[in-house]
């Protein structure tokens, strides 16, 4: 099986994750940011990685995915500064899923990340309460020292199932 690993990310965040996926799967296997990707039709299966934006994949990345990947087994991965645990978050999964319409989604997986110190303060002045809230919470809650081990570990597993699934 042939598989790539994409990603798009502006921390490095999505980067360590993409990494963390290639290095766990066996066969032939490719990585390489979103933008180095002009044409991914020789693939069986494709990864791709993004950073959350306004709660869902950012435009960038949709339109690869809608353009270059319509009718292929994709994963998803993605990385975002909210806590998964917040209740605030739910919508965010499916709104990723629904951005990758025209693809054969087959799993999706999400880590959360170590923001840029000034997002937090930014969004002290959003519209929604309850991004003002969680902005001002403490470094936890904006994903300090993430993704850690234990994330890594989880992407690896992550990408090892989706392989087995897709074969």
């Amino acid at each position: 099986m042939k598989t790539l690993v994409t990603y798009a990310s502006s921390t490095g965040n999505t980067k360590k994750i993409a990494q963390a996926i290639h290095d766990a799967l066996d066969g032939e296997k490719y990585i390489h940011p979103i933008d180095e990707v002009s044409d991914a039709s020789g693939y069986d299966l494709v990864f791709v990685g993004f950073p959350v934006v306004g709660e869902t994949m950012p435009g960038k990345v949709r339109r690869f995915v809608r353009k270059k990947l319509k009718g292929k087994k994709v994963a998803l991965f993605f990385t975002h500064g909210m806590p998964s645990d917040m209740s605030d978050f739910k919508d965010v999964m499916p709104n990723c899923i629904e951005s990758a319409a025209g693809t054969k989604i087959i799993g999706a997986y999400d880590c959360q990340g170590n923001m840029v110190p000034w997002v937090p303060k930014v969004l002290r002045l959003h519209p929604f309460g309850y991004v003002r809230r969680w902005a001002k919470m403490g470094p936890e809650a904006h994903g300090a020292g993430r993704p850690n081990i234990d994330d890594i570990a989880a992407a690896q597993t992550f990408a090892r199932s989706v392989a087995a699934k897709s074969i």
